[in-house]
């Protein structure tokens, strides 16, 4: 247990610091955001949306991980990934439908953005599991 505990660590490293630039950046921009019709606080609430299925999706990659077939290691990188999409697509379709007329179209697309970061960090920390 005392082994596995660092290793988390070690791999939850680089989305704490993905989460922190982003929230910092956001947060002392925020009046140059919202000036080109970026509304902070969507990215905000994106970004740790994203972090926190960023972490499920790496708990899960780690039980795979364990297993010797790297198929289960394959699907769990596929399967988390669907399971952040749909989670977007349901939050994006609320968001929309209660935000109405005041959304932010570009704050949405700047959380988009922000997903891909989320989505290419996970797939090289995957990827540096399943050669282990």
């Amino acid at each position: 247990m005392n082994n596995q505990q660092p290793k988390f660590l070690k791999l939850v490293l680089p989305f704490f610091t993905l989460f922190n630039i982003i929230n910092v950046l956001f947060i002392i921009f925020s009046e140059n955001w919202d000036s080109i019709h970026i509304n902070h606080n969507v990215v905000l609430f994106g970004n740790v949306l994203f972090f926190a299925l960023a972490l499920l999706s790496l708990w899960l990659h780690l039980l795979a991980a364990k297993s010797s077939n790297p198929n289960i290691l394959v699907r769990s990188v596929m399967g988390s990934t669907l399971i952040k999409m749909l989670l977007t697509a349901i939050v994006v379709l609320i968001y929309t439908k209660v935000m109405k007329e005041s959304k932010s179209n570009r704050g949405v697309l700047a959380g988009m953005v922000v997903y891909l970061f989320y989505m290419l960090l996970e797939v090289k920390i995957a990827l540096r599991l399943n050669t282990k």
